[in-house]
Parts: C-alpha cells; sequence; structure tokens
C-alpha cells in the first residue's frame, strides 16, 4: 500500500475539478404476507442524489469524492454519509473512508436489475447468495454505506488490467482480497473477508460466481459460504435474464441455502424512455413469505 500511494503521489500537478450530480428516484408500492401485518399494503419510495467531485493534475493522476444524500419513506433513514475518497493512476485506485468491499464489488453479487433485487425495492434481497439467512448473515459484510458511516479506517486498492481485476481492503475488524476475470462476454470472480478484531472475531465470508451474456439472454450461479458466530451456512443461487425488446426486461432467480426455504422469484422492467421504467417482481423469500414490489423508476 506504502509503494502504491508512494507511486500515485509521484505523478501528482496541477489539477482542474469537475463535479457530476447524479441519481435515481423510484416510487410504488410493497405488500409482505410475512404474518406481522397479514394482506399488508404499504408505500415504498427512495431519493438517492449522488456528487463524484473528481480532478486530474498535469501528471494524469485522478482524485476524487463521492458523497450520497438518500432519502426513504422511513424518515430516520434521510441524510448523507461519509464520503469515499480516492486516487487513480492507470488502472491503480486506492480509496480510503466509505469504502466499497470486496464482496459489495465483487461481480455477480446483485441482480443487474435497477434495484440490484427484485421488483421496485429488493425484495429482501434473498437472490443474493452471499445473503444467508441459517446464521443472521444478511448484508454482514464490509460495503459502501448510502446512508451512514461506512467502514471504520476503511482503505481499499483496487487494480484492473487486460480483464484481470484485484482488489484488497481493510478495516479496524476485518480485511478481505478479492480478484476477477472477464473473457467475451463472461466474468468469473472469488472475494473472501475475515474479521480479527472486535465483537465479529473469527467471523468469514467466501464468495464465488460465474456470469455472463449470450444473446438476448444473461445469467449467473454464485456461490457463498458464511461463518457468523462460529454457525456455518452454505447457499447457491442462478438468476437469468431475458431482454424481449429494446423496452421489456424479464427475470428470475432460485436461491438454496442449509436449512432455510429455497428462496425463488420473478420479475420485470419495462422502459418508458428518458431513463423511466415500470418495475416489479414477486419474491418467495427464506420463509416461504410473499413480497411483491412494483412502482416507476427514473434515473437522472
Amino acid at each position: 500500500l506504502l509503494i502504491a500511494t508512494t507511486a500515485l503521489v509521484a505523478t501528482a500537478g496541477v489539477a482542474v475539478a469537475d463535479v457530476k450530480i447524479s441519481g435515481y428516484a423510484r416510487f410504488g408500492a410493497v405488500y409482505n404476507d410475512n404474518g406481522v401485518n397479514p394482506d399488508d399494503v404499504n408505500t415504498a419510495s427512495r431519493l438517492r442524489i449522488q456528487m463524484d467531485l473528481t480532478t486530474e493534475t498535469d501528471g494524469g493522476l485522478t482524485l476524487g469524492a463521492r458523497q450520497r444524500f438518500q432519502t426513504e419513506e422511513n424518515a430516520a433513514n434521510a441524510g448523507g454519509n461519509q464520503a469515499r475518497f480516492y486516487a487513480t493512476a492507470g488502472g491503480l485506485t486506492i480509496a480510503v473512508g466509505n469504502i466499497l468491499g470486496v464482496i459489495e464489488a465483487a461481480p455477480n453479487l446483485y441482480l443487474p436489475t435497477k434495484s440490484a433485487g427484485m421488483g421496485l425495492e429488493g425484495n429482501g434481497f434473498a437472490s443474493l447468495a452471499a445473503n444467508t439467512y441459517a446464521n443472521g448473515g444478511a448484508f454482514g459484510w464490509t460495503a459502501y454505506q448510502s446512508a451512514g458511516a461506512g467502514a471504520q479506517d476503511g482503505v481499499e486498492v483496487l487494480y484492473s488490467m487486460n480483464g484481470i481485476g484485484l482488489h484488497a481492503h481493510s478495516t479496524d475488524t476485518s480485511y478481505g482480497l478479492g480478484a476477477n476475470y472477464k473473457f467475451a462476454d463472461y466474468t468469473v470472480a472469488v472475494a473472501y473477508e475475515e474479521w480479527n478484531e472486535g465483537a465479529r472475531d473469527g467471523d468469514s465470508i467466501l464468495f464465488a460466481s460465474l456470469g455472463g451474456s449470450f444473446g438476448a439472454f444473461d445469467a449467473a450461479l454464485s456461490y457463498a459460504d458464511t461463518e457468523y458466530g462460529a454457525v456455518d451456512s452454505e447457499k447457491v443461487s442462478l438468476r437469468a435474464g431475458y431482454k424481449a425488446n429494446d423496452a421489456l426486461y424479464v427475470y428470475g432467480f432460485v436461491a438454496d441455502e442449509d436449512t432455510v426455504d429455497t428462496a425463488y422469484g420473478l420479475g420485470a422492467s419495462y422502459g418508458l424512455g428518458g431513463g423511466a421504467s415500470v418495475e416489479g417482481g414477486w419474491t418467495s423469500n427464506q420463509n416461504g413469505d410473499n413480497i411483491v414490489s412494483a412502482g416507476i423508476f427514473f434515473s437522472f
């Protein structure tokens, strides 16, 4: 890390700044028959505004920062997050602060949909192989937080060249290593994170995936082995999609995990133009609950 940082700083010079504002909004409804509020339909919404600030020195070094502001139907989730700061030269990037994390950034962890899961807002993300529920491990990895501080003392190094991607991160309590390789329209990936300090000492996640596209079809197979609190769980997830035409994309998944129900779901996205679409999806999750979310999504 010290050598890589020195190499980046050595290229620094006078800079010209660039500010980009982007984001998306979604609104609709979600239904869940989990028995807590049976047959209950609630509104679902999110507004995300993202600022990416970059500058490039005379020596070709790119310096940047990312900040998000997000609000949802739950007002407690409103507000900004801690920024991610980075320096990039060629295929090498060093970042600190609210880092991505090796599991979160691994190819084929999420679905290639507007919600990154099923329907309008993910439907609980039972589609993710790393989201194991038998040991309480849902979203248990280091990740860029849209409405929080993110990793404590997070540092990560990413390198990409000729289809090869390498990723390493360190926080106060964990370290992670990841690698991926893209060939033609396919990507294979593996990532590992282990906690060696604090309350989660001994926890670990191993994630692997293979995915790609062939004509109008796309598919990915992913696997995760997680250990939380000395309880191990394995999960396999298969997802696939089909682009029927320029507007309609249909997709689905099935995920099998130790000791809980097999989860599966179907969804569709219909483009309206101008970055807008109608999103809808149904999931039968690991508890056998049915979740449906649908509504409007638009990006800017």
